[in-house]
């Protein structure tokens, strides 16, 4: 996740390794950052969750197959599971009624439960061929997959107590099926014979061929080597039994926290530097946690609260310092008291990730989440990951003494500047350099010409038509959300539908969790009749709803470049032309790689002449001043010293 505009990925279990591919929300960040990640997400006050994410960038120059449009021929075998029993859209209005323990879990243990006793009769029939080694459990990964991902899924944007219950129930369950098929002998026995053998090795195409090979090196990592019913294999399960766990406890802690959080303000005057727009902000905060049914903007009272639309605009406007100290070491110590203190947590997940790399026959988890990656060791990312600090130490330093110089002689503001004055200095210091603050930039950003003018560039650029499905069309093809605002989209080429995406815009902090991501609902996989299964995918992002039903939402110039940011992962996702789904869009490919499509994507929010096809005045429609678009040029290098040492001091 790219840290400056707090994007975090969604809590889910790693599964398995090919389910690792997909069963996951990005968390984006930098490409050079990535290259030292492990598997979790660790930042001062944002979640840490075990996640493995890989990516494709969609070449521009496609050979396109043939694709059947919506809704296709292809369908999942018919189950009594409604978590599973869809071809391209879950239906969550039926799924969120069953979203409770008495209800899912049971669902999940007979499904699991006939998966297994699938699976193990396929077993004993593994031939080291490609349809009868892979290809005779593609189905029921897809099946568990697509399973998992919606129950998920629903507890990163529908989160309640009782799907908590439910995902804590149903994970150990698909956590020790996934084992179990990862760690089956038979499998690999016939992948690695498979792979030995000239004659039945070449008959694969190179696709098939990378399957093969990261299937192979995945269930190594799975454990297949342990010995069957060792004390050490015993161990390893448990261990991944238990960071699954604990990765769930985590996040629903920091959520928790956040939501707990609410520092009630009574007085205009501490809140001096805040616009009117903040100020409705923090008033509905205040009206959404119920504590009054009235208040008002600008009598008040309001509520500071810690999700990313207030914390962030309140930290680089409000000019009363020591509020801002407040909120600030709460944000930074979020879930570290009481019964949501995740520091146990953290400590565990790190002694277990250690014992299970050294189970494995590694030194380290890094070396272990590296073997997988481009990087492939330890040296080379540290290596890079020194050369970017080095490098970028002496600018940070010299930004610094500018932002305290502009402080104490400008500001007036006490010096030295602490981690609570950097972003309001770094805000007052911008707006002097570039005469145009947040605000006033915002005004210029109605979050449906900028959602327009999204889709006109990947007309421009990809050759594809992005369009919002009608309520006609939604109610033909079965499609209901998990929320009103929720919207979908279909994407063409040339009159064939070749995706689908769920677009959630808006923050629900009562419910969901912070950040921003792109997730899978369905892989674009090849039936046995040629036809095609187009990919489906979730973009989700966290930018302030809109203040009344008659007013377009205003979108900060960071909320745009998440948007474009994860827009980026959906079009890598969206536009593969690989028909075998363990490494179509988002996956089969090494996670130091994943931010490729998504900064591409945030370039051209950068480039004049985009800029003022995605801009107007929300209520004149008048261009941006050309003085404007230059500011929001130059100030993409604005404080670039500092925050690349932000960035990798946080790895």
């Amino acid at each position: 996740m790219h840290r400056p505009f707090l994007r975090t990925g969604a809590v889910r279990a790693t599964i398995f390794p090919k389910l690792q591919n997909a069963s996951r929300a990005i968390s984006s960040r930098i490409l050079l950052a990535q290259l030292s990640r492990v598997s979790f997400t660790t930042l001062a006050g944002h979640a840490l969750v075990p996640t493995l994410v890989p990516t494709r960038l969609p070449t521009l120059m496609r050979h396109l197959t043939t694709v059947v449009d919506a809704p296709p021929p292809y369908s999942a075998p018919p189950t009594a599971n409604v978590f599973v029993d869809w071809s391209l859209f879950p239906d969550f209005a039926s799924i969120l009624p069953v979203c409770n323990p008495d209800k899912a879990v049971p669902i999940f243990d007979a499904f699991v439960k006939r998966i297994e006793r699938e699976f193990v009769e396929r077993e004993a029939r593994f031939e080291p061929t490609w349809k009868g080694c892979i290809g005779a459990v593609q189905d029921l990964e897809d099946q568990l997959e697509r399973a998992y991902g919606v129950i998920s899924h629903l507890n990163s944007v529908k989160n309640s107590p009782e799907l908590r219950q439910v995902v804590e129930s149903i994970q150990p369950l698909v956590v020790k099926l996934s084992l179990l098929m990862n760690q089956s002998l038979s499998k690999y026995h016939a992948l690695t014979t498979l792979r030995s053998t000239p004659t039945a090795w070449s008959s694969l195409d190179p696709v098939q061929q990378r399957i093969v090979d990261l299937t192979i090196r995945d269930m190594r990592l799975a454990g297949v080597g342990l010995l069957p019913g060792s004390a050490e294999k015993v161990r390893f399960n448990a261990i991944h039994e238990r960071l699954s766990l604990l990765g769930t406890r985590f996040g629903n802690n920091q959520l928790d926290a956040t939501k707990r959080f609410g520092q009630i303000v009574t007085d205009r005057k501490e809140l001096e530097g805040c616009s009117s727009e903040l100020l409705v902000v923090l008033t509905a905060n205040l009206q959404r946690k119920e504590v009054v049914n009235r208040a008002n903007p600008e009598n008040g009272p309001w509520c500071i609260t810690l999700d990313a639309p207030t914390y962030v605009p309140f930290m680089m406007n409000c000019k009363n310092r020591e509020l801002r100290e407040k909120i600030y070491r709460a944000n930074i110590t979020r879930a570290s008291k009481d019964e949501l203190n995740n520091e146990p947590i953290i400590n565990e997940m790190l002694n277990l990730r250690q014992e299970e790399a050294t189970l494995l026959g590694f030194d380290n988890y890094a070396s272990l989440s590296l073997s997988t990656k481009m990087a492939q060791d330890l040296p080379s990312a540290e290596g890079l990951l020194t050369s970017l600090i080095t490098s970028s130490l002496p600018a940070a330093r010299a930004e610094l003494a500018a932002l305290t110089d502009f402080a104490s002689a400008t500001l007036a503001h006490p010096t030295p500047l602490q981690p609570w004055d950097i972003a309001y200095v770094s805000e007052a210091y911008r707006k002097h350099l570039f005469r145009y603050d947040e605000e006033a930039i915002s005004h210029y950003f109605a979050f449906p010409r900028v959602i327009d003018g999204l889709f006109r560039l990947a007309d421009e650029v990809f050759g594809v038509q992005v369009a919002e499905v009608g309520e006609d069309e939604r109610a033909r093809l079965g499609i209901r959300t998990w929320h009103p605002d929720v919207k979908v989209f279909r994407v063409q080429e040339g009159g064939i539908t070749r995706a689908y995406f769920y677009g959630d815009f808006y923050s629900r902090p009562e419910e969901k969790r912070s950040g921003a991501w792109m997730d899978l609902v369905t892989t674009r996989m090849r039936g046995e009749g040629d036809e095609v299964r187009v990919p489906v995918a979730y973009l989700i992002c966290n930018q302030l709803p809109p203040s009344s039903s008659d007013k377009s939402p205003l979108m900060k110039f960071a909320d745009i470049r998440t948007l474009f940011h994860e827009f980026g992962h959906c079009l890598q996702h969206m536009l593969t032309t690989v028909d075998y789904p363990q490494a179509s869009g988002i996956k089969g490919i090494e996670w130091d790689f994943v931010e490729v499509a998504s900064q591409f994507m945030e370039n051209f929010i950068h480039e004049p002449a985009w800029l003022a096809r995605l801009s107007a005045h929300h209520e004149t429609g008048e261009p941006m001043p050309a003085e404007m678009v230059d500011a929001l040029e130059r100030h993409r290098e604005f404080m670039s010293g500092m925050t690349m040492t932000r960035q990798v001091s946080e790895q």
